[in-house]
């Protein structure tokens, strides 16, 4: 967990867009980690926001950049700006518990990992955020979850993210970060704000999504069983609730 002496530097890269309502929560919680915040180098990604979403972010970090056109790109650009040992990806929505990243360099330097999945807790209002946050409980290290602290040279010898996908990035990256280490699991959590959530955008997103599954599908090919698991329905709505006595 320490070289000459020093915590190994952790780049946390936030890619935004018109965030202007959450991004402080979200940097405030970086800035409250256990970790040394001499060893957390703060990095935003943002793709052009017409709020004050850049001027806020330079109250917590100088490391404030402009990229798009997609989420995948503005990872990738964090990526190679990034001096760190270790990346941590948000999105500006997302807010960590005072030890996370302080358990995800402890596990990956004592046990090799290459990669940590974070359990997320869904925050906000009204009924289907709680509906939200018991559905994602089940989602922890599974098919349909993926990485979100990783070792940057294994990250940088992979490619980093596919920037033809715009969603299923997430599961393309984790497959192939997995091919060149093993992967853990945090008890340290983050949260997910989706404020006063909304069915209809949060569907709008999914489909938006959806776009790039295709690109997938051709990727990994459409036989592949991992994809048909992903985007099955059976799995999607019976599976993850009861795979490995989870239903209990």
């Amino acid at each position: 967990m320490q070289k000459n002496n020093q915590k190994l530097l952790v780049s946390v890269v936030i890619t935004t867009k018109n965030e202007q309502e959450k991004i402080g929560q979200c940097l405030n919680s970086v800035a409250s980690q256990s970790y040394p915040k001499e060893s957390i180098e703060v990095i935003v990604v943002d793709n052009d926001s017409e709020d004050k979403t850049k001027e806020i972010a330079k109250e917590f970090t100088d490391k404030v950049f402009s990229e798009g056109p997609e989420r995948s790109s503005q990872r990738n650009f964090g990526m190679k700006a990034a001096a760190g040992e270790y990346l941590l990806y948000l999105d500006a929505d997302m807010s960590l518990s005072s030890e996370v990243i302080s358990e995800c360099v402890q596990k990956c330097e004592s046990q090799g990992y290459v990669g940590l999945y974070i359990p997320e807790k869904i925050k906000g209002k009204g009924f289907w955020v709680k509906v939200r946050d018991f559905e994602r409980s089940f989602y922890d290290a599974t098919c349909i979850d993926a990485v979100r602290f990783i070792n940057r040279a294994a990250a940088l010898d992979i490619g980093g993210f596919d920037e033809e996908l715009t969603g299923p990035e997430d599961w393309d990256f984790n497959r192939r970060i997995s091919e060149v280490g093993n992967l853990g699991i945090t008890g340290a959590v983050l949260y997910h704000d989706e404020g006063n959530f909304n069915l209809k955008k949060y569907i709008e997103k999914k489909c938006y999504y959806a776009k790039s599954f295709d690109a997938y599908c051709s990727k990994w090919g459409n036989n592949d069983s991992l994809t048909k698991k992903q985007l099955g329905i059976g799995y999607r709505l019976f599976g993850v609730f009861t795979e490995a006595g989870k239903w209990k």
